[in-house]
């Protein structure tokens, strides 16, 4: 009886753990594998991440997503949005000659680890947790202690996701949309009064094509007769110099006459003004001469104004 109950019982505890070892190995844990927890304190939204969502230091698996819930602080009910969870005690190590060790959580944390959403998906906006060493970023802690904490920091395209996103899309895709249509509707009209206007345009280049044939006809027209006047003018001009050649002799010959009656003409005005300057014997004489035309003009007209009031002045003589 005894052995039947050490049997039975035996048996029951090796039920039962195969049953929490299934548990286990279905959950995706490993139950000889020691596991450290930590909680992330988020302040802005964390819209994407679920409960499992892997925590990896640059893109290696190391953890997931236990657990995601809403804080409040008491006094000023600023909200926090605690994220714990479970990393694996093995996944970062230290290599050292001869040995592997692993690191404490705190000391990971004093070295400058940091904890950061980033966008697993665009598409699905799902997002996971990214561990890594960030000492230059200050460490700010909002637990109190009770639990490893690993600090947060801003995503480097949190802020530029969310300007995005607050982005009328739809009214935008509806704009661009009608200004794609108006833009398909002027180019089709484009297109048919081009296509209208070929017509003239191919009339009007003929026409100039015409226009500038005549045009080279009229200039070598005018090339031609330009040639033939040049070749007139060279024979003018050519003549003139031989013309001017011939009468050079004549020329400076009547030069040198003109040049010395010039030269009698001033030598005689010369004397003449010697003559008539005033005090010379010839200007006195000239002067006198003067005086007596003009008494004598004066004598004659008085007496002619005799004969007319007395015409027998002659015969009888005047009392005057």
């Amino acid at each position: 009886m005894k052995r039947n109950a050490l049997l039975v019982g035996t048996f029951v505890i090796g039920a039962l753990a195969l049953v929490v070892f299934a548990i286990v190995s279905l959950g995706g844990g490993d139950p000889f594998q020691q596991r450290l927890r930590a909680v992330i304190y988020f302040h802005g939204s964390v819209s994407g991440l679920y409960v499992g969502a892997p925590v990896t230091f640059r893109g290696v698996p190391v953890g997931q997503v236990e657990s995601i819930g809403v804080e409040f602080e008491q006094g000023s009910l600023d909200p926090r949005i605690p994220v714990r969870v479970r990393l694996q005690s093995d996944a970062i190590r230290v290599a050292e000659p001869g040995r592997d060790r692993s690191l404490a959580l705190p000391e990971l944390i004093r070295r400058g680890l940091r904890a950061r959403l980033v966008a697993q998906s665009f598409v699905t906006g799902q997002k996971f947790i990214d561990l890594d060493f960030l000492p230059d970023q200050p460490a700010r802690m909002i637990g109190r202690g009770r639990e490893p904490e690993i600090p947060a920091v801003a995503d480097r395209f949190g802020a530029l996701i969310e300007q995005v996103a607050e982005l009328p899309l739809r009214e935008t895709v509806a704009d661009l949309r009608n200004t794609l249509q108006a833009l398909q509707t002027t180019l089709a009209t484009a297109e048919r009064t081009l296509q209208s206007s070929s017509g003239e345009i191919a009339a009007t280049a003929q026409e100039t094509r015409r226009m500038l044939v005549q045009a080279g006809r009229t200039l070598q027209e005018l090339q031609a007769s330009a040639q033939a006047t040049l070749g007139s003018v060279t024979r003018l001009a050519d003549s003139t110099r031989e013309t001017v050649q011939d009468a050079r002799p004549e020329l400076q010959q009547g030069l040198r006459s003109a040049r010395e009656a010039a030269e009698a003409a001033r030598v005689a005005m010369t004397r003449v003004q010697e003559l008539t300057a005033t005090g010379t014997p010839l200007r006195a004489d000239l002067d006198a001469a003067v005086r007596d035309l003009s008494q004598a003009a004066r004598g004659l007209r008085e007496w002619s104004e005799l004969l007319q009031e007395q015409p027998n002045a002659v015969i009888f003589g005047s009392d005057r």
